[in-house]
């Protein structure tokens, strides 16, 4: 059977009622031209920066799986810059082609657009041929952005054709929300702008908002001031008085820019789907009156909605898949509750094996995601009942099972993250089957409540770990994951027989190290050795942390410290150590345990019976070494003090050209690149964890000047301090 294609579909707020347009129309073409749909849908769209908003973002390195033959990306939709430009790099990076919807020409991507311009002159027409209105505003989007503008040029053409006078300040730019009809009523109301006799809106939640303003403000509309908007929503026709709009043809774009790509990869012209085209739906916002049919129409699928939407908000889903111990009962639970996404043909739950791994270990470290991290099936449910799964992880790669299964039909999911906050957990895939619709509001707020439960199962397994380990945390080395001296010495007698020896490993270039690196990288150094340590030993020996830079071993193999010590060796050339510019040393010594002799006891003599030494320091034979060492953490320390290196040179009786020379051989920077590194990272510190105005954080620096604290900060983080807070906060 010849492969089917599969098209990834980048797009959000799918539950609105014209994206829910675009994606019929994607499927029902999709369907048409035998292609499978894999819809990344994240559940917002990045406009208001949240923790948990932001983790979404994670989802769309789906968009890296070689399983893609192409993309369809909703660009505008996503009303953030930096979402916008990391989905791009994406899929850049992906090779594979794009077609963008309703924007306007990208330097990477083909594009394509229905005419708003014509349909936006329609609706003017309208207020000026029936109504007879002259003075009319223009509240589009934002400034720049390709539907905004068409929407603009619409308004100026139908202007233009009836010779009716309109400037700059009829024209208003918004942000296709609430916020900008409320600015402009609030104009009109406090005398700011002449009072219009119309407003033609960029889009219908603009248009109700407005009515809504100007009435509360004592206006009536239409009598005072006609209002119409565009896209026909839901929310227009529930507008009290019915908003008068225009059906843009989502769906017609959605299958023309399906059609396009679908050229591009195959170089095959596809067969159309029927076309529907958009038309003007009268309400009494301009002084018409309303299609009762299609007010009927809504008024019955609000009411389906709202019914659901009381099930789950007054039920108790939440109480009952939140009050499990495992995530196999997680599922059955879920299991029960499915009923509550509207037409549901097919869903299924994908958890990350770090999810899982951090269920079962109770370990607390932040989950992330990338493609090609194992996942793991735990529900699969058709529309009437449970389907087997078969319990082994799968590549993330390969998104689905079911995209790899050979089928006789096309098939279309939307891929959604769970995830609490920024730790990601997996996604949910949700089929409507043969029907090319999207999911409603009521399906965010059941994933909402799978993700409240998973997140409560993982505390509550961390939370039991925690609690049953206990006694068994205080027998281990927390850093290196190894039995300390309490858990080596309690069992001592149970482990370790007579024709045992006691092998001590002692590192002992961490005193010079820590004046070196700090505390932190000493002891990653310790947690890195002693995992070296771990991958020397053999299956049958104990190997224990003993206290600060020491480790026990324990064999029962004859003639074993030479070769441990030769494995060690080789270990430590591999790894990062030989590569670094520090000093790390350690010994090695043993000691046969016979008669009643105690733990302590082989321990001591192991230290003075030392066989081995290793050393890959080239540092160590110079005696300025360990003062440079003592600089260089002062200097770390206190990097906003004016660091003459005139006056450390005398004070270090080194000539001011020696100590530059070997102070860059050892640490690969010089003094005030070093010192100039340490304020930034500082100022850093400073700029996340505190309310320090930028002058101040300047100032605590060491920095007299602002200016030239901003033009140091930005040339070593690529960005000003300002956007460095935004970022991190």
């Amino acid at each position: 059977m010849k492969k089917r294609l599969l098209i990834g579909v980048i797009i959000t707020d799918c539950h609105v009622d014209f994206q829910e347009e675009l994606m019929r129309g994607i499927i029902s073409q999709a369907f048409k031209s035998n292609c499978d749909i894999a819809v990344i849908a994240p559940l917002n769209n990045f406009y208001l920066k949240s923790i948990h908003k932001m983790a979404e973002k994670d989802i769309f390195k789906f968009i890296l799986s070689d399983k893609f033959d192409g993309f369809l990306y909703d660009r505008h939709t996503f009303l953030d810059d930096d979402i916008r430009e990391y989905i791009d790099s994406l899929l850049k990076e992906s090779k594979k082609p794009v077609m963008l919807m309703d924007s306007g020409e990208h330097r990477s991507f083909e594009t394509t657009s229905i005419d708003d311009c014509s349909a936006f002159e329609i609706i003017t027409d309208h207020l000026v041929n029936v109504h007879k209105l002259k003075k009319i505003y223009c509240l589009t989007g934002p400034k720049k952005i390709f539907v905004s503008e068409e929407r603009l040029k619409g308004y100026k053409n139908s202007m233009k054709k009836h010779g009716l006078y309109f400037d700059k300040s009829y024209v208003f730019y918004g942000d296709f929300w609430k916020n900008s009809a409320e600015e402009l009523a609030h104009k009109i109301l406090n005398g700011t702008v002449e009072r219009p006799q119309a407003v033609v809106c960029g889009n219908d939640i603009c248009a109700a908002t407005l009515v809504k303003e100007l009435i509360n403000g004592g206006l009536k509309v239409p009598e005072d001031i006609a209002v119409t908007g565009y896209d026909a929503s839901v929310e227009g026709y529930q507008s009290s008085p019915a908003i008068t709009s225009y059906s843009r043809p989502n769906y017609q774009l959605g299958a023309e820019a399906f059609r396009r790509l679908y050229r591009i990869i195959t170089g095959d012209i596809c067969n159309k789907v029927r076309s529907e085209n958009g038309s003007l739906r009268l309400g009494k916002s301009c002084g018409c009156d309303e299609n009762i049919r299609i007010r009927n129409e809504i008024m019955r699928k609000t009411s389906i909605n709202r019914d659901y939407e009381s099930g789950l908000l007054y039920g108790d889903m939440l109480f009952d898949i939140t009050n499990v111990g495992s995530y196999p009962k997680f599922a059955d639970r879920i299991d029960n509750y499915t009923y509550f996404i509207y037409k549901m043909r097919h869903i299924s739950i994908c958890l990350t094996k770090k999810y899982i791994n951090s269920y079962d270990s109770g370990f607390n470290e932040k989950l992330d995601f990338n493609i090609g991290d194992e996942v793991i099936q735990i529900l699969s449910k058709s529309a009437v009942q449970r389907e087997a799964i078969s319990g082994e992880y799968f590549s993330s790669n390969d998104i689905l099972p079911v995209f790899s299964e050979k089928r006789n039909y096309p098939t279309a999911y939307y891929i959604s993250p769970l995830h609490y906050n920024d730790n990601f957990f997996g996604y949910i895939s949700l089929s409507f089957g043969k029907i090319p619709m999207s999911f409603s509001t009521l399906y965010l707020q059941w994933i909402n409540y799978v993700n409240i439960a998973l997140e409560q199962m993982r505390i509550r397994s961390i939370m039991n770990y925690t609690v049953s380990n206990t006694n068994k945390a205080l027998l281990y080395d927390e850093r290196t994951g190894m039995l300390n001296r309490n858990g080596l010495e309690k069992n001592f007698n149970e482990y370790v027989s007579e024709n045992a020896e006691c092998i001590r490993i002692q590192l002992t270039g961490l005193t010079k190290m820590y004046f070196q690196s700090g505390e932190e990288k000493c002891e990653k150094i310790r947690e890195i050795f002693s995992k070296a340590v771990l991958d020397c030993v053999e299956k049958n020996e104990i190997c224990a942390s003993w206290g600060n830079n020491v480790i026990c071993v324990i064999t029962f193999s004859t003639e074993r410290t030479e070769k441990l010590f030769r494995s060690i060796c080789e270990k430590i050339r591999e790894s990062r150590f030989s590569d670094e510019n520090f000093s790390i040393d350690f010994s090695v010594g043993s000691c046969m345990i016979k008669g009643n002799i105690s733990l302590s006891e082989a321990m001591h003599k192991a230290a003075v019976n030392r066989l081995y030494t290793y050393n890959i320091s080239e540092h160590n034979e110079n005696p300025q070494y360990e003062k440079i060492c003592l600089l260089r953490n002062k200097i770390m320390k206190n990097p906003e003090k004016s660091w003459n290196i005139s006056d450390i040179a005398e004070e270090l009786y080194l000539s001011k050209s020696y100590l530059q020379k070997i102070y860059k051989s050892y640490f690969g920077k010089s003094i005030i690149e070093e010192m100039i590194q340490f304020r930034i990272e500082k100022a850093k510190n400073f700029l996340s964890d505190t309310d320090m105005t930028i002058t101040e954080i300047a100032r605590e620096c060491g920095y007299s000047s602002y200016n030239y604290f901003v033009r140091q900060f930005k040339i070593a983080e690529g960005i000003s301090p300002s956007e460095y807070r935004n970022n991190t906060k």
